[in-house]
């Protein structure tokens, strides 16, 4: 019998939202609509597509470890030198680890709760203790109640603005003002996969305030607004120090060909990624608006998904959109959906509408 570490069991997996083709294989529905995800609901950029083609005639070789040519690109669109960037296999490696670089027994993590569940897994699996600390009554985090959950062991503070899964955001001056507050050999990872989306002026992102601080970590991912979540590519910006510590972690060949080709594709796509944007914030205040008019508390939202409690059970709210061919995903009390096409959009709300009524 292999001998394991014995916390395994403690340790929750990740729940993937279920393929489009088991579930209508399984319910005998021609049609389905993923609204679990938050994938970006077109495919990605015809010219990404393309690299992506080009890329996989050569995947009899191995990638380029270092992703040099990505790294320069990403570091030229943020204005930055290629030191203070970190690509990845998705921003969950990021995540992972900088949580293997700082963790261990005798350690810990806060985080808010609820928000990305790859926080508390990292955070077991790099054998520290998790530090869940409420969200404040509008859904968004609680900074003071996270300065104050911070001990002497905490080595790490994660903080994702917009907040997944309620789509809250805290604005630059709050973040700024809380990384301030947090003694520099804690690091700050500041989660920011769905910054692309935000609109609110109040907002601003951390990465120039990243690659001044040894403590700070900003995370990025090219799986949302850029569509490439079946490839995996993401990266974090930091300071050069921080990052050439903690990708130590980092397995060799990480990135795959193709996910550096589309990436490096994909950052040269800006107007057309605006439109994204620009068609997202229209679908998103469609949704809050409808979902609203229910009857519904539909948490403040920036990014590209909408959170809210129903009355009933979330579970079976879950269980009867799926049998109209509609995937949400539940989360604790609330359920959280995708911001889709115009008719992806209608088609939960009619779907819903149906439920609600039964």
């Amino acid at each position: 019998m292999p001998t394991y570490r014995p916390d395994l069991g403690s340790i929750p997996r990740y729940v993937a939202g279920r393929p489009i083709e088991d579930v209508a294989r399984e319910l005998g529905i021609v049609s389905i609509d993923k609204l679990a995800s938050n994938e970006c609901p077109t495919e990605p950029f015809p010219e990404v597509i393309d690299a992506i083609a080009r890329a996989g005639a050569g995947v009899n070789r191995y990638p380029d470890s270092a992703q040099s040519e990505l790294t320069n690109s990403i570091a030229a669109h943020h204005g930055l030198d290629a030191e203070a960037v970190w690509v990845a296999a998705g921003s969950s490696e990021i995540l992972r680890c900088t949580a293997l670089s700082v963790g261990g027994p005798g350690t810990s993590a806060v985080f808010a709760h609820p928000s990305f569940v790859m926080y508390r897994i990292a955070t077991l699996v790099a054998q520290s203790e998790p530090i869940g600390v409420p969200l404040d009554e509008n859904f968004n985090h609680d900074l003071d109640a996270m300065l104050a959950a911070i001990r002497d062991d905490t080595t790490i503070v994660y903080l994702c603005n917009p907040n997944n899964p309620t789509g809250g955001i805290r604005s630059a001056k709050d973040v700024h003002a809380f990384i301030d507050a947090v003694h520099e050999r804690v690091i700050v990872v500041v989660d920011e996969a769905y910054a692309e989306y935000v609109t609110d002026s109040s907002y601003g992102s951390m990465i120039a305030m990243a690659t001044t601080r040894p403590n700070v970590l900003v995370a990025r991912t090219f799986s949302k607004i850029y569509g490439l979540a079946g490839l995996r590519v993401g990266y974090g910006i930091g300071h050069p120090e921080l990052i050439n510590t903690v990708r130590v972690t980092q397995p060799p060949f990480a990135v795959t060909s193709p996910a550096q080709a589309a990436g490096l594709e994909a950052l040269k796509q800006q107007e057309r990624v605006s439109d994204r944007v620009a068609s997202n914030a229209a679908g998103r205040e469609f949704l809050v608006g409808e979902l609203t008019r229910r009857g519904f508390q539909v948490a403040p939202t920036q990014a590209n998904f909408v959170y809210f409690e129903p009355e009933s059970d979330a579970s079976g709210l879950f269980d009867a959109l799926l049998h109209k061919g509609v995937i949400i995903r539940v989360l604790g009390a609330g359920v959280r959906v995708t911001v889709g096409t115009e008719p992806e959009n209608q088609r939960f709300l009619d779907a819903l509408d149906t439920v609600e009524r039964s």
